[in-house]
C-alpha cells in the first residue's frame, strides 16, 4: 500500500456513557472504505456498560483497520479525554473525530481524504448531516448546498460572532496539533478550537457530501448551553491566535482579536439572557441586536 497515495488516518471515537449507541457507531467506524486506517475507540470511564459493549461490537471484527481500544482509569472529561487520545494514542497524517452516539458513514474517511489530498492549502474538512433519534430514525437533515472553502481573512468569517464554520463530521491535518499543541484543559470545547486552529493554518472545506448521522437525545453534551463558559473558550482562542501571530498581519491579527471580543460579548449577553426571568428578556435581546449592527458597520 502507498502511503503517499493512502496517508494513515486515525478515526478517534470517544464515548461516555453512550451503551445505548454503541453498536450502531462502531459499526460506522468499521464500516470505512479507506484503506489505511486506525480506529480508536475510547471510553472516559463510562458509568455504564459502554466499554463492554465496544468489546462486544469489535469481537468479531477481521477486516484491514488497525483498531485501538481504551478505558480510562477515571473519568478524565472532555477535554483531557481528547487530549490523550490525540496526543498519546494517536498516529494518523490526519485526524477524523466521532462523537460516541453518531455513525459515520462508509464514505465519510474516503471523501474526505479526496478533499485532502487535491488541496494541500485544506486544513479541515466538515460535511453535510442527517439527524436521528435515540432509535436511529431519521428527524431531519442539514444539507449543504455545494461544496465551500472558507479562509480565514474571509469577511464573512471575520464578522461572524461564532468561531464554527459550518458542516459536522470534523477532520484536519495532524499539523494542527502540531503548531498548537494540547487544548487547555479548562476549554470544555474542542470542535470550535479546533476548527480555528485548521482556519489559522490553511483553508476549512464544507463538502455538501453527508458525511455523519448526528444522533439527537437527552444526554447529548452540547445542549446544555450555559455548560460552556464564554470566558475560558475565548482564553483558548487567544492563545491559539498569538501562537501564530507573526505569521498574520498586523490588520489580520487585530480583526480576529476583535472577532474574540465580539463573541465573548454577545456570549456573555446570551448567557444571562438563559438565566434571565421572561419580562427580562427583550433587553437582553435589544442588547444583542445593537451590538450586532455595532459590530457589523465597523
Amino acid at each position: 500500500m502507498s502511503e503517499e497515495r493512502y496517508p494513515l488516518v486515525t478515526l478517534a471515537v470517544l464515548f461516555y456513557r453512550h451503551e445505548p449507541f454503541v453498536m450502531d457507531t462502531v459499526a460506522g467506524a468499521l464500516s470505512q472504505t479507506y484503506p489505511n486506517l486506525e480506529i480508536i475507540f475510547s471510553d472516559d470511564h463510562s458509568p455504564d456498560n459502554t466499554f463492554e459493549a465496544i468489546l462486544d461490537a469489535i469481537k468479531d471484527y477481521k477486516g484491514l483497520h488497525k483498531i485501538i481500544v481504551n478505558k480510562n482509569k477515571e473519568n478524565m472529561g472532555l477535554i483531557p479525554h481528547i487530549n490523550k487520545v490525540l496526543f498519546e494514542l494517536s498516529h494518523g497524517d490526519f485526524i477524523f473525530l466521532n462523537g460516541g452516539d453518531d455513525v459515520s458513514v462508509p464514505e465519510r474517511v474516503s471523501w474526505s481524504m479526496d478533499y485532502f489530498l487535491s488541496n494541500s492549502a485544506i486544513s479541515a474538512v466538515t460535511g453535510s448531516n442527517i439527524t436521528i433519534d435515540k432509535e436511529g430514525k431519521k428527524i431531519g437533515d442539514n444539507l449543504l448546498d455545494n461544496d465551500t472553502i472558507l479562509k480565514i481573512d474571509d469577511e464573512s468569517y471575520l464578522t461572524s460572532s461564532t468561531f464554527m464554520t459550518g458542516g459536522v463530521a470534523l477532520s484536519f491535518r495532524r499539523k494542527v496539533l502540531d503548531v498548537f499543541g494540547r487544548l487547555n484543559e479548562n476549554c470544555q470545547t474542542e470542535d470550535s478550537v479546533l476548527r480555528f486552529r485548521s482556519m489559522l493554518l490553511g483553508q476549512s472545506l464544507r463538502s455538501s457530501k453527508v458525511f455523519l448521522k448526528y444522533r439527537i437525545h437527552d444526554n447529548n453534551i452540547s445542549k446544555d448551553f450555559l455548560a460552556f463558559k464564554t470566558r475560558l473558550m475565548a482564553s483558548q482562542y487567544r492563545k491559539d491566535l498569538n501562537v501564530v501571530r507573526e505569521s498574520l498581519s498586523p490588520a489580520l491579527f487585530h480583526k480576529l482579536v476583535d472577532k474574540i471580543d465580539y463573541f465573548t460579548k454577545i456570549r456573555e449577553i446570551q448567557e444571562q439572557l438563559h438565566r434571565c426571568p421572561k419580562f427580562f428578556r427583550p433587553y437582553y435581546n435589544l442588547r444583542i441586536h445593537f451590538l450586532q449592527f455595532y459590530h457589523h458597520r465597523l
